[in-house]
């Protein structure tokens, strides 16, 4: 199987899941989901805030989750590599974020798709040093990495599905 078929692969797995987290909220019954329909328009508003605090955990996970794609897009198509990669996380998280506001399923928030798009950038930026650091092996290492991760991630999404039912 040629590289970029499997990363490929693990790249569908990946958006998947994405979606799945995102859009679904883990739930495996269309009556668990939350039928709501909010927007929040200011970066970093009052959504954000629990008890009066900024709520980190969901800023780091909303970096977090887009990651992947930055590295993901890096290995697919090394030479758009950045700015185009990076419009495309930041294309995809608009779309989850569109359509959870249209289907009702959940707080539409744009500081949701900044720190989507910020983790795009993280990971564009750190297949570049990785490539650039590893060269030719970089490669084997990143999909060894993101085979373990996505079977892990499998994994979790069975936990989730076993604790839900």
């Amino acid at each position: 199987m040629k590289r970029k078929d499997w990363t490929g692969g693990l790249f569908f797995i990946y958006l998947a899941f994405v979606i799945w987290a995102i859009l679904l909220k883990f739930s495996t019954s269309p009556d668990a989901l939350p039928h709501l329909r909010n927007i929040n328009l200011i970066p970093y508003g009052d959504c954000l805030m629990v008890n009066g605090n900024l709520n980190i955990r969901e800023l780091a996970e909303n970096i977090l989750i887009f990651v992947p794609f930055g590295i993901y897009g890096g290995m697919l198509a090394p030479e758009r590599a950045g700015g185009t990669v990076i419009l495309a996380g930041a294309g995809f998280s608009l779309f989850l974020e569109t359509l959870q506001y249209l289907l009702a399923m959940g707080a539409s928030d744009i500081t949701d798709v900044i720190n989507n798009t910020l983790g795009a950038v993280i990971g564009v930026l750190l297949w570049k040093a990785f490539r650039k650091i590893a060269g030719e092996k970089s490669w084997l290492i990143v999909q060894i990495l993101a085979t373990v991760g996505t079977v892990g991630m499998l994994g979790v999404g069975v936990l989730i599905c076993i604790t839900n039912a």
